[in-house]
């Protein structure tokens, strides 16, 4: 998984990605800098610590998220130049967005203000798709004239089609919030569109917020009542000082200052919420590992993230419920309990689940 973070200038958007990273990228800039800075996350995941211990597995890979703290602009134009090539390759955005007033650091508008911030750069979001949609119709036009009579009966009917697409982004529908039927997919297939992608938003509020997160939070989904949408409040500032530190000491602090969960906990779980992910897991003395697959996926589909080969030669998949394993103790007690079933290639491989996957070569 791979999330693009943007941000207005000064909003703290290096500072979360520091934080969710254990990055060290310069903070310094106000949004200027030119180039991404990309690091990787390890999801969180007791269970894995748990199974690698049961397994005395030599191993301990926990499933990743990349996030690319996209370039900056001295501008607020946040999909511009390099940033949009960089957005084509994401699997979902995450803005932030400040909630915390810093005297040596102005807010461009002069004031801050989350609720228009957020509402700015969504417009923005639909403003990228209908110019894009724009550029793309021109150019059907314009190559009508050179087309034989089917083709060009079916060019424009798919003027008419992304005509209908823009006029619903001009009403404020984003792309993520609607479904597209046969003829509206047919017509934007080659086209990347910036609104189809699932909108995080980290509310970077300041220390003296922390006490209100979760009233913050409820105005936050209040805001963010589309699909494939959700929110988040964070002090980027204090999580990026705190995941500085050695573990005990980071947990101390945490308790010391009534912070809560960590911020890459919280948004990894939004994250796979808002995205529709869940982890099944492998075991065994070699490595103990989990793996991110969409939920609803069929065992097949489960192997050939592990390996394209397992999934093209899959014949069934060996599976325990992480709880079961867990009460059971060993492999061989869960099968005793008939816990430890054979399915097929029909089986939606559920969140936890422990797996071996069994395919000819």
């Amino acid at each position: 998984m791979k999330i693009g973070i943007i941000g207005l200038p000064a909003s703290g958007k290096t500072t979360i990605f520091n934080s969710l990273t254990r990055g060290k990228a310069d903070t310094g800039g106000f949004g200027a800098a030119r180039s991404a800075n990309v690091g990787v996350a390890h999801v969180p995941d007791e269970r894995v610590d748990i199974l690698t211990r049961m397994f005395k597995s030599k191993k301990t890979i926990y499933a990743e998220v990349t996030y690319v703290d996209l370039p900056g602009s001295s501008s607020d134009d946040l999909f511009e130049g390099e940033a949009m090539a960089h957005l084509q390759q994401v699997d979902a955005i995450l803005h932030v967005v400040r909630d915390f007033e810093a005297g040596s650091v102005p807010h461009r508008q002069g004031s801050v203000d989350y609720k228009r911030d957020i509402e700015k750069v969504a417009f923005d979001i639909l403003f990228a798709d209908i110019a894009l949609l724009e550029r793309r119709i021109e150019r059907l036009t314009g190559s009508l004239k050179g087309l034989k009579s089917a083709d060009r009966d079916e060019a424009e009917k798919n003027i008419d089609t992304l005509k209908r697409l823009q006029e619903d982004l001009e009403n404020g529908t984003a792309f993520r919030d609607r479904d597209l039927d046969p003829a509206e997919t047919k017509a934007i297939s080659d086209t990347f569109t910036l609104s189809s992608l699932p909108l995080l938003v980290a509310l970077n509020i300041g220390e003296d917020d922390i006490a209100d997160t979760a009233e913050l939070e409820q105005e936050l989904a209040k805001l963010l009542d589309g699909r494939s949408t959700g929110g988040a409040a964070i002090c980027g500032s204090l999580e990026e000082e705190l995941v500085g530190m050695p573990a005990e000491e980071e947990a101390e602090m945490r308790a010391g200052l009534d912070a809560g969960e960590p911020g890459l906990s919280r948004m990894i779980k939004l994250s796979y919420k808002v995205l529709g992910l869940n982890s099944f897991l492998t075991v065994g003395e070699d490595e103990t590992r989990a793996w991110t697959i969409n939920i609803g996926a069929l065992a097949p589909k489960a192997a050939g993230v592990i390996h394209s080969d397992i999934e093209r030669g899959f014949i069934r998949a060996e599976t325990v419920a992480y709880n079961d394993f867990i009460e059971c103790g060993t492999i061989a007690e869960a099968r005793n309990r008939g816990l430890f079933r054979q399915e097929g290639r029909d089986y939606v491989v559920q969140d936890g689940d422990i797996v071996n996957f069994l395919f000819s070569v």
